[in-house]
């Protein structure tokens, strides 16, 4: 396993230009958001708009994990001059097109299950198990929250800090429980999803039964898949920690950003070289 982290990176590295389409999208995404934001005063038009969403996710998720998987492929082969490996690395940008013809109804079915399936189920579970173990506040800390609410929204410098700093030790402990229930619902949910995509790219471009043949995968090897991403997890944690951070300084937010990126495509990379290893070597690719 430590071997598989060691060599992500390597091919992180080797392959950065991965990261090119990726940050080009989340602009565009961000520029189509901050449009969206504006325009939608009807229902039809925020239709129109969630489905374009759903589509540029799509498309975009077809063309970028086969462009992954071209990058673990390339990883394999071996080249006498740097200047061969260079050019086999920028043909990826030509996987990106191909992704998108391949795979892009099988994406769109995979948005559709996990917006409508997969979130409505994890939300389902976590208000039941909530409303179980957590519970809700009686009504005159909801009344004095309301309260709270109402005049931080009339303030012009409400803040986080300022709302914490008006709650009552119960009321903080009360929305502590339930963001920790979020947290865990995430962590399990995001394990059994983990090796959804690589299962979708190599195996089954039907995203219901990738989706049950991977969570099998995940189990009868569960003390593997878990050790990759219980590591991934904790990276992760500290990345979003130290970022917390960055707004003390442009140049610290910019290189903060940098290293978020960087680790998305580090984290992806790390889980299709984990399936391709476990999954694919062993059997006809």
């Amino acid at each position: 396993m430590k071997n598989i982290f060691i060599d992500s990176f390597k091919i992180t590295n080797n392959s950065i230009i991965l990261a090119i389409p990726l940050i080009l999208f989340v602009k565009v995404l961000d520029l189509y958001s901050m449009y969206s934001k504006y325009h939608l005063d009807t229902t039809i038009k925020f239709v129109v708009a969630s489905l374009t969403v759903i589509c540029m996710f799509s498309a975009f998720c077809a063309g970028w994990f086969y462009m992954v998987k071209d990058a673990i492929k390339l990883s394999k082969k071996v080249f006498v001059l740097d200047k061969d490996r260079a050019r086999a690395t920028l043909h990826l940008f030509k996987s990106l097109v191909d992704g998108i013809g391949k795979y892009f109804l099988s994406f769109l079915g995979t948005c559709l299950i996990y917006i409508f399936v997969i979130q409505l189920i994890a939300t389902q579970v976590v208000w039941l198990i909530g409303g179980k173990l957590i519970g809700t506040l009686d009504a005159a800390s909801m009344e004095q929250l309301q309260e709270i609410s109402l005049s931080a929204a009339s303030s012009n410098t409400a803040s986080m800090a300022v709302l914490l700093d008006k709650m009552t030790p119960e009321m903080i402990t009360y929305f502590g429980k339930w963001s920790l229930l979020f947290v865990l619902v995430t962590f399990i949910v995001s394990y059994l999803l983990m090796l959804w995509i690589p299962e979708i790219m190599y195996k089954e471009s039907n995203p219901l039964i990738a989706l049950s043949s991977s969570i099998v995968k995940l189990f009868k090897n569960f003390f593997s898949s878990f050790g990759v991403y219980i590591l991934l997890w904790f990276i992760g944690l500290t990345i979003l920690f130290i970022n917390t951070f960055s707004i003390i300084n442009p140049f610290f937010y910019l290189l903060m950003s940098i290293i978020m990126f960087y680790f998305f495509v580090y984290m992806v990379v790390t889980i299709f070289l984990y399936y391709d290893r476990k999954y694919v070597n062993d059997d006809e690719e």
